[in-house]
């Protein structure tokens, strides 16, 4: 990807098979890809999405691809919108997250292109971790560094989806509420120490080989691949001590980490630079709190996207006013110098 582009990255819309959300996060990115994002002639327009942008959670198999049918006829004027970016030019790339991670396994990944760009499908990019421009920027949804929902193994995805794969701690714990509290936490208990057998098997020769193919994906060196797969990793011991503290915190109506970038961005800054692979912009989603930050005296800055959907978390202008839509612009010169930074949209903006 060399020359001028500009980069807008925004995450967690939560498209599901309802449009009950009082902020309508659909409806609202068709206004912002039909007025924000131009045609050509220009910089080369992408449209990354940070994962969470439709709701998959618990499909398996052709279940995965009913679902996205399912959205697509309940949000007929957003795929429409995205349809016709694609067909101007536009790059559209879709980061898994936690709640779509099944946007990964191939069949979903080609339907997705086959409804959003038939005609050329490699408009229409799905990123099973993250999304990876040299020098640029590192886009992720940032799961992968919250204890109770990584997924160690997180290529295996774009193997087989989910089958075969053990639910992270919270979503065991959701995944059957009809359950007794005893047999929910007997569930999660499971799912610790299925996490812990993945962390190990993140080290085996088999996993090797799929972080070498996704290192050739990335354009990324594949020590650095390997380095960025470890960095969280899920240990039983500490994570359900910090979850219980957040909670804590949360009940409280506190949280340690308002305004703050998460430390897991400094570690992935730094295994970047420690690789010769540093890049200007870490951004990601997950949390729903909008935020940009230095990351200490790094050259790296952090970007979250926030949410498009109700559950603001962050204390940004779109706690107050439902009106308000946080993005990411990155703008890339035709030298490689960058710029840009956290954005909020306004559908009634002039």
């Amino acid at each position: 990807m060399s020359g001028a582009a500009r980069w807008r990255l925004l995450s967690d819309l939560h498209l599901d098979v309802t449009d009950q959300d009082p902020r309508y996060p659909g409806r609202v990115l068709a206004g912002f890809l039909r007025r924000e994002v131009p045609a050509a002639p220009g910089p080369q327009q992408n449209v990354a999405f940070v994962g969470d942008t439709f709701e998959l959670t618990g499909c398996s198999g052709d279940g995965s691809v009913a679902r996205l049918e399912a959205i697509r006829a309940r949000h007929p004027g957003t795929f429409e919108a995205l349809q016709e970016c694609a067909a101007r030019g536009v790059q559209l790339h879709f980061v898994c997250g936690n709640h779509d991670v099944e946007l990964a396994r191939p069949s979903v990944a080609a339907r997705l292109a086959a409804l959003l760009s038939p005609a050329e499908p490699a408009r229409v990019q799905v990123h099973p971790w993250f999304l990876h421009v040299p020098g640029v920027l590192v886009a992720e949804h940032g799961h992968q560094h919250h204890a109770l929902h990584r997924i160690p193994d997180i290529l295996r995805t774009a193997v087989n989806g989910t089958d075969g794969l053990d639910l992270p701690p919270l979503a065991a714990w959701n995944a059957d509420q009809s359950r007794s509290r005893l047999g929910r936490a007997g569930a999660v208990a499971q799912a610790c120490l299925a996490s812990e057998r993945a962390e190990r098997r993140v080290r085996e020769p088999a996993y090797a080989e799929l972080l070498q193919a996704e290192s050739f994906r990335l354009g990324l060196d594949g020590v650095a691949v390997r380095d960025l797969a470890r960095l969280s990793r899920f240990r039983t011991a500490s994570a359900l001590p910090r979850a219980a503290t957040r909670m804590a915190l949360a009940a409280a109506g506190r949280s340690a980490a308002v305004g703050k970038p998460p430390a897991s961005a400094v570690r992935v800054a730094r295994t970047l630079e420690a690789h010769g692979s540093g890049v200007a912009w870490y951004i990601s989603g997950h949390t729903h709190r909008a935020l940009e930050s230095a990351l200490g005296s790094r050259p790296t800055r952090y970007v979250n996207t926030g949410t498009w959907c109700s559950d603001v978390r962050g204390r940004g202008p779109d706690q107050s006013d439902r009106r308000v839509f946080p993005f990411a612009v990155v703008d890339v010169a035709p030298g490689g110098g960058t710029s840009g930074g956290l954005r909020y949209w306004r559908p009634d903006a002039g």
